[in-house]
């Protein structure tokens, strides 16, 4: 089948319909078989802990299989709803005796956890369950955060799995490769096409249905995707010489897995203590953590607080929302947008702003250590009622109501300090990406914009991760084509 690549225009990047795959989402064999590895490299011992093979049915009898998935919680593990043979899986406890084992790089060893599962919580819409454990992980395994940001063309992923090799029918170790993201393969846009990176010839096979497919960030792996079905190229005891396989987005179902597992409430200011030791105060739903009693001590809070399953912070969001506001000890008092600080210079401008009196003490060394500038996309209001949003640490005024709704945001904005407002530049920084409503991608160089006409471009000019944010037509329109001196 011949790839459509795009020219010009960017709106629905790389959508693509028709694609015939063979699902491999395990469940289906009788032989005793698994049933959805990576052909890539075999993964090294202590790795990638959070990697799950799932043991579906009595080992050897008819209709037993096996899947993989990803540890989200001590307690829980993300997965392919398919992997237990029914589309319309209801909660409640899986059909066939099921076994998880994680953080065993190597089966045969001794190392990780082998925990039955207890009971699956499928989501409604998607082929996707969360698999309860009938107690948690060991300590030392950590769960993987779910991305907070979709993949995009031309991004790298890792997937890892514990299914067929090109050699093994079961094989004993778990194996991983980098993929490359490919095409969007529909129109709701919740899978995508991957092609093998590291290794090149890598794909996807029997046994790693529900596999992770994550992101390798400085800040620790964040999963994307799991497996969902592939041609199988290349793996033991199949002819399919196409390449590619297709991953199944969970980026965006953070709030569905947060609200399946943390099923008790976590109010504002309240001091919170995992079994492991983490202590941490939540601040606009997120838990911001001390770094010793102390700490707890000096920013007000007594040296008592409530425990939460292990695990549980991990589940959160990692920045207070937009809107919230905090103070440091000494006094000082902030409100975050777009996962950075604003400072309030004087109580007026508090009161100009429209916050109350209510705020969350943090400790300074967190604050000090948050940013100034909003991310990207962030959209921020003064107080007079002005409207923009942030880009490359700019911001960008929309001159009338049409153009929010043009570009494609929401009546959700932060009021910001007048003063603040004044203060940030007008100019996006070099190297930042932009994109109007109508799909025309841009990239910004000492304060002129230079146009994009393929996404193969942007993946060669080293921008597939880099932010992408959409601005007015009449903003782009009016920056010129040639750089300033």
């Amino acid at each position: 089948m011949a790839k459509r690549r795009p020219c010009m225009r960017f709106d629905k990047l790389g959508w693509r319909a028709g694609l015939t795959l063979v699902l491999v989402a395990a469940g289906l064999t009788s032989s005793g078989l698994p049933a959805q590895s990576a052909v890539g490299v075999a993964a090294a011992d202590g790795t990638y802990r959070f990697v799950t093979k799932l043991a579906i049915g009595e080992p050897g009898q008819a209709g037993s299989t096996s899947c993989s998935g990803a540890l989200v919680a001590p307690q829980w593990v993300i997965t392919a709803k398919s992997c237990f043979g029914s589309a319309d899986l209801a909660s409640g406890p899986p059909p066939r005796p099921t076994t998880a084992t994680v953080g065993r790089t190597s089966l045969s060893s001794s190392t990780g956890s082998v925990v039955a599962v207890d009971r699956l919580v499928p989501h409604p819409g998607r082929n996707v369950v969360l698999a309860r454990l009938v107690s948690p992980v060991n300590d030392d395994i950590m769960p993987i955060r779910i991305a907070s940001t979709a993949p995009r063309y031309g991004q790298v992923l890792r997937v890892a799995g514990y299914g067929r090799t090109a050699t093994e029918w079961v094989p004993d170790r778990m194996h991983t490769a980098q993929f490359t993201v490919d095409w969007w393969n529909d129109q709701t846009a919740t899978t995508f096409e991957v092609k093998g990176r590291v290794p090149a010839n890598a794909t996807v096979c029997k046994g790693d249905a529900g596999g992770p497919a994550f992101r390798e960030h400085g800040g620790g792996p964040e999963l994307v995707a799991i497996n969902s079905s592939s041609w199988q190229a290349g793996c033991i005891g199949e002819t399919e010489t196409r390449p590619g396989a297709v991953d199944l987005r969970v980026d965006d179902l953070a709030d569905w897995v947060r609200g399946t597992i943390v099923d008790f409430p976590l109010g504002e200011g309240s001091v919170y203590r995992e079994p492991w030791g983490t202590i941490s105060v939540v601040a606009g739903g997120a838990p911001i953590w001390f770094d010793s009693v102390d700490e707890i001590g000096a920013t007000g809070y007594p040296t008592s607080w409530t425990a939460v399953p292990n695990g549980t912070f991990g589940l959160l969001p990692t920045a207070p929302r937009d809107g919230t506001v905090v103070a440091n000890p000494q006094g000082g008092v902030f409100v975050f947008a777009g996962g950075a600080k604003v400072w309030f210079a004087y109580p007026q401008e508090i009161t100009d702003t429209g916050y109350g009196p209510e705020r969350v003490v943090l400790p300074a060394r967190y604050l000090d250590g948050v940013s100034d500038v909003p991310r990207d996309g962030t959209v921020v209001a003064n107080p007079q009622g002005g409207v923009w949003v942030f880009a490359g640490g700019a911001k960008v005024w929309f001159a009338y109501p049409q153009e929010i709704t043009d570009t494609g945001y929401g009546p959700q904005r932060v009021v910001l300090p007048a003063r603040y407002l004044d203060g940030v530049s007008d100019v996006p920084r070099d190297g930042t990406m932009v994109m109007n409503p109508q799909g025309h991608v841009y990239l910004i160089v000492g304060g002129a914009k230079k146009p994009f006409h393929t996404w193969d471009e942007i993946v060669e000019s080293g921008y597939a991760d880099a932010p992408l944010t959409t601005l007015p037509s009449r903003y782009i329109d009016s920056l010129p084509t040639v750089a300033s001196d």
